[in-house]
């Protein structure tokens, strides 16, 4: 099953993003710490002298799944080994039960992959936590490339007439919650798997990451992932302001701000769903206001083969658009208009 790195930004491009804690240390590169000047941004799990570094994140997992906790680590130059610097990484549930834990002892300062595993018992939300251990003497282990792969297609909750469904578990006839039309017949659903060499070849197929919260009153209410062209309801004083709309409608990859909304690596395998409704419609995914499939030259044109040959069977008149749907369910902005609201 294709899978995605629910880690937030694991490899430290971008500081602390993503991380809380205490006397966090991302601010410096691999060569500070260790041999070859390399200019990566890595992680100290020993920040200041007298002070317990605490790292963690928040992570939502959509069901029961056996998965690892990878990363790799090193001792800086500055610390003898055998000296007991390193850590304990801990996954702890929403109670604060620890499900997983390991001590770690980096001897060298080569770089090692580590891999702790975890089977997660159920779906929700759960906290990976890194805390130091050793002399406390500013001089400790450094970790980075901190990754979790999960089930991505399970990543996406969907509000239908039976409360919020996973999408790749609906089927033809479920209804669908819509903002302005009530409850409506999923029509056709459709997967488009793209694999990590088409990522690294085409950035424009990686899926944008919104981390919970980014897009306000606490929305996504999970980690959610869109492809780049999938369009975001949203609505505030500036829509009206400069508009004249209360909401309208913004693709995925104009609302990135390479922290709370960021594209994925690409690392990975990923896995596109598309369901068609009767017309384009607003519906609820994590919580948050998107977009239905939209027929258009540029949406049939990222599905496969077999999924538009399905969909053209249905609805012959895709095939050439004569009988895509009038109109989007909101003003679409583009470009430089998107970012008057992002």
């Amino acid at each position: 099953m294709p899978q995605n790195n629910i880690i937030q930004n694991g490899s430290f491009d971008a500081g602390s993003d993503g991380w809380t804690g205490t006397d966090l240390e991302t601010n410096f590169t691999e060569g500070a710490y260790v041999p070859g000047n390399s200019p990566n941004r890595v992680a100290e799990l020993d920040g200041t002298n007298a002070q317990i570094t605490v790292m963690q994140q928040t992570i939502s997992i959509a069901g029961a799944q056996t998965t690892a906790l990878t990363f790799r680590t090193a001792l800086r130059s500055a610390s003898a080994p055998g000296q007991g610097e390193g850590f304990r990484v801990d996954i702890l549930d929403s109670d604060g039960n620890v499900i997983a834990t390991q001590e770690y002892f980096p001897s060298s300062t080569g770089w090692v992959t580590q891999a702790l595993p975890v089977s997660f018992p159920e779906a929700g939300t759960y906290t990976v936590r890194f805390t130091e251990l050793g002399a406390n003497d500013s001089l400790g282990a450094i970790v980075d490339d901190i990754s979790m792969l999960v089930c991505f297609t399970a990543g996406t909750l969907i509000d239908t007439a039976d409360g919020p469904r996973a999408v790749e578990s609906l089927t033809v006839g479920d209804l669908i919650w819509t903002q302005d039309a009530g409850l409506q017949p999923l029509r056709w659903i459709g997967l488009r798997e793209v694999s990590v060499a088409e990522q690294q070849a085409d950035a424009r197929l990686r899926p944008v990451v919104f981390a919970p919260g980014s897009l306000g009153r606490e929305l996504p209410e999970r980690r959610m992932m869109v492809s780049p062209q999938h369009r975001i309801c949203m609505g505030d004083w500036r829509t009206e302001l400069y508009f004249g709309q209360p909401e309208v409608l913004i693709p995925a990859h104009a609302l990135v701000n390479g922290g709370t909304v960021r594209v994925a690596d690409g690392l990975s395998p990923v896995t596109y769903v598309h369901f068609l409704l009767d017309g384009h419609q607003i519906v609820r995914s994590d919580g948050a206001l998107t977009e239905s499939f939209f027929p258009s030259a540029l949406s049939l044109g990222g599905l496969d083969r077999a999924a538009r040959d399905e969909l053209f069977a249905l609805f012959p008149d895709l095939a050439s658009l004569r009988h895509a749907f009038p109109r989007t369910a909101r003003r679409v902005l583009r470009g430089r208009e998107a970012r008057l609201v992002a």
